[in-house]
């Protein structure tokens, strides 16, 4: 079988690429040892993406646009990890900046212009996992790389890469020996490397951090070799006979009836009517703030009904217009359920996962309008505009840190927010001390010591070397609470 193009690179360029995993590898270490949030967080995605694309020229690719895009995002979700104390932000960012990392890696190895979103989700699946199965990749590289016997200025130049290579690794080793002694036998050196690493608290080289380099460097070629060996275009190939179901027009048309009932009720009772209709008993305040989450729900699965009916039927004019109609009526529900849910913080003020409906709301309006253009254009990119789409969504909110936020509008609006020590600690991080202010404070019912005692906690218990593992959220977050403290400590 002919080794594609990709192929033939890799084996010509195989010192360089396990040069180049290898430096990477001592960096994901360095950055990422005992630091989840910290400074060193944005350097990684900034370093990943320039080795992206000294790999990318490697490859002879040129960057695309969409690959710049997610690089950006990549690198400002970094930012955000270092400039919150929020754990469900700091995790989500890091699941975001995987999640780019493929598909830029997809995106610039593939022609992927006119897949379908169902053909790309099953490729983004499968590349995914795909590096799992080449983790052994870089040591038969370098056995191989090591037997392989050149000619003429080939051959001296391979050799010249590998003595690098070696080079590198037998400093990499020594050095591992060397620099705890060093770093233990002069106190200025000491404080120098303290200063950009101060994670490495008496630079032991322990068992996390050579995980870490391992990992770095064996990702690293596996997920190069797992691309080079995969194509994919022989399972996005596009039927174009598709017939139209009398059944799928069937149903879709049933459950469109249903909807325009459904829709003018909501229009009826909800939004303009203000309860007309309500069953005995039933008030209009209860009404409103009751079954987000289910229309939340069946919005989705309206999405996932019109994807497999552009999948599995060729639309047409009017599969095409009932289409059209079915997601006007998912619309209205998407409307209903935010209406409900704005009503419900009207009454009982913000909580992160109330935002994180409407987020989802605004998300899957995006995502729906995307579908109704890819009902009517077969080959619009459905998956690389979704993406693009959760991508940017999810960035604005991670980096508007919605704990500080939240805490503005509840210390503003509510006078009871502050009940207890329990519901400062388990429901918001730290970054509801930026939006503190004791003049708000000092009309809330509830009892003020308990945040003086969340603060006095949050000083106490402050942990924040300089060095890669510095988060700039922690170090904001005490000096508010420090502040509150000097200040208004003795609020009671």
């Amino acid at each position: 079988m002919e080794k594609s193009r990709y192929e033939v690179i890799m084996e010509q360029k195989t010192g360089k690429l396990l040069a180049g995993s290898l430096i990477y590898g001592i960096l994901f270490a360095v950055l990422l040892y005992r630091n989840m949030s910290g400074i060193g967080i944005p350097v990684l995605m900034l370093v990943t993406c320039l080795f992206l694309a000294g790999f990318f020229r490697m490859f002879e690719m040129k960057l695309k646009k969409e690959t710049v895009y997610y690089m950006t995002v990549m690198v400002l979700l970094g930012v955000s990890s270092t400039l919150t104390t929020s754990d469900f932000f700091i995790m989500f960012n890091w699941f975001g900046s995987i999640g780019l990392f493929f598909l830029i890696l997809i995106h610039q190895f593939y022609e992927d212009r006119n897949w379908n979103f169902l053909s790309y989700t099953v490729v983004y699946l499968r590349m995914m996992f795909a590096p799992l199965g080449n983790l052994l990749s870089p040591f038969r590289a370098l056995i191989r790389y090591r037997k392989s016997k050149e000619d003429g200025e080939e051959k001296k130049k391979s050799g010249y890469i590998g003595q690098v290579v070696l080079g590198i690794i037998l400093a990499g080793l020594l050095l591992l020996v060397i620099f705890p002694l060093l770093f233990s036998g002069d106190m200025v050196f000491a404080e120098f490397i303290r200063l950009f690493t101060g994670n490495f608290r008496g630079f032991s080289f322990s068992t996390g951090w050579i995980t870490l380099f391992l990992v770095g460097f064996i990702l690293c070629f596996a997920v190069w070799q797992a691309f080079v060996n995969y194509d994919p275009d022989f399972e996005t190939e596009e039927k174009e006979e598709r017939p139209i179901q009398v059944a799928g027009i069937t149903c879709i048309s049933i459950l469109t009836a249903v909807y325009l009932i459904f829709c003018a009720i909501q229009l009826g009772s909800l939004f303009f009517g203000h309860g007309m209709g309500l069953p005995d008993g039933y008030t209009y305040a209860e009404y409103a703030r009751s079954g987000f989450f289910e229309l939340l729900g069946v919005s989705i699965i309206n999405l996932l009904i019109v994807l497999a009916v552009i999948h599995l039927f060729y639309p047409k004019r009017l599969m095409q217009r009932l289409l059209t109609v079915f997601s006007g009526c998912t619309y209205v529900m998407i409307l209903s359920s935010g209406y409900r849910m704005c009503m419900y913080i009207e009454a009982y003020r913000f909580t992160l996962s109330r935002v994180l409906v409407l987020w989802g709301l605004c998300v899957l309006s995006f995502i729906l309008a995307g579908v109704i253009v890819n009902v009517y254009k077969k080959d619009f990119p459905l998956f690389r505009y979704s993406a693009a789409v959760c991508a940017a969504f999810y960035l604005i909110l991670s980096i508007s840190r919605p704990d500080e936020w939240m805490a503005r509008y509840n210390l503003a609006y509510k006078e009871e927010w502050i009940e207890s020590y329990d519901e400062i600690r388990y429901l918001f991080s730290r970054d509801l001390l930026l939006a503190v202010d004791a003049e708000q404070i000092q009309h809330l019912k509830g009892d003020p010591g308990n945040l003086i005692h969340y603060c006095q906690e949050v000083v106490d218990m402050y942990d924040n070397e300089p060095g890669w593992t510095y988060s700039i959220g922690e170090a904001r977050a005490k000096e508010s609470a420090e502040r509150f403290l000097k200040e208004y400590g003795d609020i009671t």
